[in-house]
């Protein structure tokens, strides 16, 4: 994580289960509108979201430590993309049942967080296609690490270059998978993406404007 803080404005994680029992604590009132139109799993991760960005901006020194998180905006103008209070930063945000992620940075950014599993695994044939199969040994961390860490750069990826999952998937190619940086290739022009891995969790995060 110390390197991931280092090439970011700023960065947050923290388990959704330290959250406050009381909506109405956390949320300004768009933020509040949007949650009531959600279920209640996808109530709380939205939530958690909210939280995340609220702490980034106080982080950022966007918020005073002393600003409700009531008062703090996160949530844009489309009420889907996330935004930090009035800042032209750009951000971006990620969470998991046990965990929530929030970057912002100077440039475009996306990031993405997951659970280790065999999930990528089975998938990897629709998210990546058969002859990218090479990538999954080359890495030498293991099949579901590997496909873990390519699926959290396609997320990443569709979130940094403003695309929806589908074009990412199809638009952006994985070049090579390590345990803390990748390569993709995406309408000519290469990036990296940083990762972290702990508590059975990756974290990758990419910006279009480089490290």
């Amino acid at each position: 994580m110390e390197e991931l803080k280092a090439v970011c404005s700023g960065i947050v994680l923290f388990q959704t289960e330290s959250l406050l029992p009381n909506e109405k604590e956390l949320l300004t009132r768009r933020e509040a509108a949007r949650a009531e139109e959600l279920g209640p799993g996808r109530r709380k991760l939205f939530i958690a979201a909210r939280v995340a960005l609220k702490r980034l901006a106080r982080q950022i020194g966007l918020a005073s430590k002393d600003t409700p998180d009531s008062c703090i905006e996160t949530l844009g103008p489309d009420r889907v993309k996330p935004c930090l209070a009035d800042s032209p930063l750009y951000c971006s945000v990620s969470h998991t049942n046990r965990l929530a992620v929030a970057v912002g940075h100077v440039h475009p950014v996306g990031v993405d967080i997951e659970v280790v599993s065999a999930k990528a695994l089975r998938i990897w044939h629709l998210f990546m296609g058969s002859p990218n199969s090479d990538l999954l040994t080359m890495a030498g961390i293991g099949s579901e690490r590997t496909a873990t860490r390519a699926w959290t750069i396609k997320e990443a990826a569709a979130k940094s270059f403003d695309l929806d999952l589908s074009e990412a998937i199809r638009e952006v190619d994985i070049v090579a998978v390590g345990e803390q940086e990748s390569a993709i290739r995406h309408r000519g022009n290469t990036f990296f993406v940083k990762h972290a891995e702990g508590e059975g969790h990756v974290l990758s995060l990419l910006t279009c404007g480089g490290f």
